[in-house]
């Protein structure tokens, strides 16, 4: 299959080259340089285009389960505030965990999943006061 896929990847390639807007003299030239960059051409094809027929192909067998939607969104930039929320919300689970369980993991009697997380935020909003603000001058 890799080979039916790499071959169409190498046809793909030689049908754009002619299509090229470029001088005669310089499409040999184009053409040993792509051959250096066929394992770049071939790694985006498999990336993208071949991913994009398997879900078609997938959508086929299972009619009910929905194409990805995100295979052209960006990543979401996290901010320097989100990242440090996100520390100091590591930091309070810990704290709250080292008070509510045991040394072997085990949750204390009588103690839930949701006194853990009740008093993770508030070891939270005690860290926040703890942290100094920086003022602008």
């Amino acid at each position: 299959m890799l080979e039916n896929l790499s071959r169409e990847v190498q046809e793909l390639k030689r049908g754009i080259l002619p299509l090229l807007p470029l001088p005669p003299q310089l499409k040999p030239i184009i053409s040993r340089v792509s051959e250096e960059t066929d394992p770049i051409l071939t790694d985006a094809y498999f990336r993208g285009v071949r991913r994009l027929v398997q879900e078609v192909e997938d959508r086929k067998q299972n009619p009910k389960q929905p194409l990805r939607a995100n295979l052209g969104k960006a990543k979401k930039i996290r901010t320097k505030s989100q990242k440090r929320n996100d520390k100091l919300q590591s930091q309070a689970f810990a704290r709250a965990n080292k008070a509510l369980r045991k040394t072997n993991g085990q949750m204390r009697k009588g103690i839930t999943q949701r006194d853990i997380a009740a008093r993770a935020q508030r070891e939270l909003r005690k860290l926040k006061k703890n942290v100094v603000k920086r003022v602008k001058r």
